[in-house]
């Protein structure tokens, strides 16, 4: 273990490295262009120009490094829950996290907007009910006497994702003039993320990383099967309580915040951790810094590319996420 751990530094100081040079990277690129040298200058306060730095510090940073901390937060929720149910293909979408989560955070906003009902919660406490909810039918749907069985578990995600999915779309045909932007909002979008989006979310990832290396012996036993986590005297239905909790929440913030943005789950930590193997503690940091670059550098492309005119970044990380995804499976089959 300790001797992963040494192999695994000094690939982890280059992604925090490259991590850091990325998001000055895509910070310079915009309807304004700037250079690396005026981004280094606004972030030591000492470009003179205003205008720069308002755009830099109000608008686009707060963005670039709300997308970082929203593709960390979907990796590491998508590698513990791969960890836990010993599926790789486990993660937040295909569980019905974000689907439940993103339906509750567009009944709130037809609430709030469309009938002027002032709730005494917010649309994250909201999404978050929701994101338990579906969760929990998920659970209770794939659950055969005391076994969940992973591909009753599954499929089960997938069907109530269905079910959630399309009740939003009715949602949103039935109130179009009033939810007009929840479409886009539905495909993945983190053109509204503000410093107060960044900071919550990035609560939300200290709290992630604080649990799973809490829990990481426990976790790394768990990802073996349940029987040889009985025998090492853990009880498995608690660490799965505590660690889906906490990424339940997780997730259904960063929904709340970005709408579905599928794949990030998925695809990155199983890469992550055909470099660095099982081991939680590893595979967390990991899945931190490459799911944080992976979805700026989406929101880069799908800013970017058709510029003035923005793509949707779900789109952009389904584009992406697929293929890679369907190599990864053809060669474990040609592997097996």
């Amino acid at each position: 273990m300790k001797k992963n751990l040494k192999g695994a530094l000094p690939l982890f100081l280059f992604l925090m490295i490259s991590s850091f040079i990325l998001i000055i990277f895509f910070n310079s690129f915009g309807t304004v262009k700037l250079s690396f040298k005026d981004i280094l200058l606004i972030f030591f306060n000492k470009n003179p120009n205003k205008i720069y730095t308002n755009i830099i510090l109000n608008i686009r940073l707060p963005r670039v490094l709300g997308s970082f901390i929203t593709g960390a937060i979907l990796a590491i929720s998508g590698n513990i829950l791969q960890l836990i149910i010993q599926n790789p293909l486990a993660d937040p979408y295909i569980l019905g996290i974000s689907s439940g989560a993103s339906f509750g955070a567009v009944i709130y906003s037809a609430l709030t907007m469309i009938y002027a009902i002032k709730l005494p919660f917010g649309m994250e406490s909201t999404a978050f009910f929701f994101g338990v909810f579906s969760t929990i039918l998920v659970f209770l749907i794939a659950k055969e006497g005391k076994k969940i069985p992973i591909l009753s578990l599954i499929l089960s995600g997938v069907i109530v994702s269905f079910l959630f999915n399309s009740i939003t779309t009715l949602f949103t045909v039935m109130y179009w003039k009033n939810l007009i932007h929840v479409n886009i909002w539905l495909m993945g979008s983190t053109a509204s993320l503000t410093w107060k989006d960044c900071y919550i979310l990035l609560f939300v990832l200290f709290l992630q990383i604080i649990t799973s290396l809490l829990f990481s012996k426990q976790l790394n036993v768990l990802s073996m099967g349940e029987h040889m986590a009985v025998y090492s005297g853990i009880n498995p239905e608690k660490i799965k309580i505590i660690l889906i909790g906490i990424n339940v929440l997780a997730v259904s913030i960063a929904v709340s915040k970005t709408g579905i943005i599928g794949f990030v789950g998925l695809v990155i930590p199983h890469i992550v951790r055909k470099v660095t193997g099982p081991y939680s503690s590893v595979s967390t940091f990991y899945s931190l810094f490459v799911g944080g670059s992976f979805l700026a550098a989406s929101d880069f492309v799908s800013r970017t590319i058709f510029a003035p005119t923005e793509l949707p970044i779900g789109v952009v990380t389904s584009i992406i996420g697929a293929p890679v995804f369907i190599y990864i499976l053809k060669r474990e089959r040609k592997n097996d």
